[in-house]
């Protein structure tokens, strides 16, 4: 009875284990090899292919990252004569992770060791960690497969020469019997390493192939630029969140780019609203840089421009600080863009930091420099306030000395009038119209009419100076600009001698 009980047991699990692996495959494909699984191999490859489909929402989360990095990773691959099965090898090592690191010291998306990442071309230093740059790291796994592949002469002792090294793999059995061969056989024997990349290969193909191709909402585009530039300003430049661009380029261990080579950067955005269209043509690319997408790199990702009149307005050294109301679609970024101010000072202004979320219709303090057309406009408004007052066709000229302590007026006679030289630099024409006087017999004057005074103002192009009093970080380039009179005129006049240097308060001639 028991004999006939351990039989059927056997009978059962004979039928289940056929059950359970009908559907894996009895071959799989790694470049020019064709690998035949062994049925003492399908229960651990079962094992590791059942791990990967346990947790859908891992699953899903990892096949985006996918979609996302093997355009970036096929193309180089491809370039290096690399079998494109090898870009799973990638996903088993690290997850598309650039921050994992193993507990025998290997960092990155393909796990290498800093020892072997210097010795395959890859840069790593304080600065930047080129193992957690996908394009650079993949390059140097290229440079990896292509060197052992040379010696080794197969692509799967190839690939188990990544676990082992080259030197341990060469003293093993693989190293002789699967050299030159394009069809092996692997069983329960077989390391352990190469059956679960055959589960992973077979696994996430599968899931490339069959499950939804939703339309990604973003695709990644990589930046070509020179290196000297800091982070923060690069995110503002291009219009896109610091942590993005610093979780995307982990690589960069410290904001700053070194200058010492050209730099790919790279960052998952949305390419569609930048596609060239005959209403919407692209612009040609800013500086040196070059912006790809990674899925076609006959398309340019180009980020707003600033366009610069060719009339700039002139901005004066004078700087205020006034609240912005948030609008829909702003960040910070944005915002400190829209001022001209960098993110860390807006950061430090209002006491933020890059977490902090904006809400609609929040005020932020921001910082502006004011354009000295307003500058001008605000001191005509001034002295408007201040200027005769006509009362029975007389002048009354009021003068306040605690408004203008300190005020130094310069005249300048000429004609029936005179020019007054105000402390701002900008002055005012009071002209006589006409003047009345009457005398006696005697030639003495009995009676002198006053004048009737016109205060006239004229727009800054128009104003007429004899004196400039130089302000704090103006120069003569700048002063001679303002006034439309050569550098050379105003150091003759002013006897400034071949190297002329200025001070504050100090007085300038502008005619001779």
């Amino acid at each position: 009875m028991h004999r006939i009980i351990r039989l059927l047991l056997l009978f059962i699990s004979i039928s289940f284990y056929a059950q359970a692996y009908k559907d894996l495959p009895d071959t799989i494909s790694i470049g020019n090899v064709k690998v035949i699984i062994h049925p003492s191999a399908k229960p651990i490859f079962d094992k590791e292919f059942n791990m990967l489909g346990a947790n859908k929402r891992y699953s899903t989360a990892l096949l985006a990252k996918m979609r996302l990095y093997f355009p970036l990773i096929e193309p180089i691959l491809k370039e290096g004569n690399i079998p494109d099965e090898f870009k799973y090898l990638c996903v088993q090592e690290s997850n598309l992770n650039p921050n994992a690191v193993s507990t025998s010291a290997a960092v990155g998306y393909w796990q290498f060791k800093f020892e072997t990442a210097i010795d395959v071309g890859m840069k790593v230093d304080k600065q930047i960690d080129e193992r957690r740059h996908i394009i650079e790291s993949t390059k140097g796994a290229v440079n990896y497969f292509t060197r052992n592949n040379g010696v080794l002469d197969n692509w799967l002792s190839t690939l188990l020469s990544y676990r082992m090294g080259l030197g341990t793999l060469k003293k093993t059995n693989y190293a002789q019997d699967w050299k030159g061969k394009t069809e092996i056989e692997v069983d329960s024997s077989t390391d352990w390493y190469l059956i679960r990349f055959l589960a992973y290969k077979h696994f996430w193909e599968d899931k490339l192939q069959n499950e939804p191709n939703l339309e990604l909402d973003n695709i990644m585009v990589t930046l070509q630029t020179e290196g000297g530039r800091n982070l923060y300003d690069l995110s503002d430049s291009l219009q896109l969140s610091y942590d993005n661009l610093k979780k995307h380029n982990a690589w960069i261990l410290k904001d700053w780019i070194p200058k010492d080579k050209i730099y790919t950067i790279y960052h998952p955005s949305k390419i569609k609203t930048f596609v060239s269209s005959p209403k919407k043509p692209f612009v040609e690319p800013l500086e040196t840089q070059i912006l790809t997408a990674s899925v076609d790199s006959s398309k340019l990702y180009q980020p707003n421009p600033k366009k610069k009149s060719k009339n700039a307005s002139i901005m004066s050294d004078q700087v205020e600080t006034r609240l912005h109301t948030v609008v829909s679609g702003e960040t910070l970024s944005s915002i400190a863009s829209q001022f001209e101010m960098k993110l860390p000072e807006l950061l430090k202004l209002n006491g933020f930091d890059m977490k902090t979320m904006l809400m609609l219709g929040q005020k932020i303090k921001v910082k502006r420099v004011v354009p000295m057309l307003e500058v001008i406009s605000q001191q005509l408004d001034k002295k408007a306030k201040n200027a005769p007052k006509k009362e029975n066709n007389s002048v009354i000229l009021e003068k306040s000395k605690q408004e203008e302590p300190t005020r130094t007026i310069h005249t300048s006679e000429k004609a029936n009038g005179f020019i007054i030289a105000p402390a701002d630099s900008r002055e005012i024409s009071i002209k006589s119209e006409t003047e009345v006087t009457k005398v006696d017999n005697k030639n003495k004057v009995i009676e002198k009419a006053e004048p009737d005074l016109h205060v006239e103002t004229s727009n800054a192009s128009e104003i007429k100076h004899t004196i400039h009093i130089v302000q704090a970080g103006e120069t003569l380039f700048r002063i001679s600009k303002t006034y439309s009179i050569s550098t050379e005129d105003l150091i003759k006049w002013n006897n400034l001698g071949k190297n002329p240097s200025l001070k504050i308060g100090q007085k300038i001639k502008l005619i001779p």
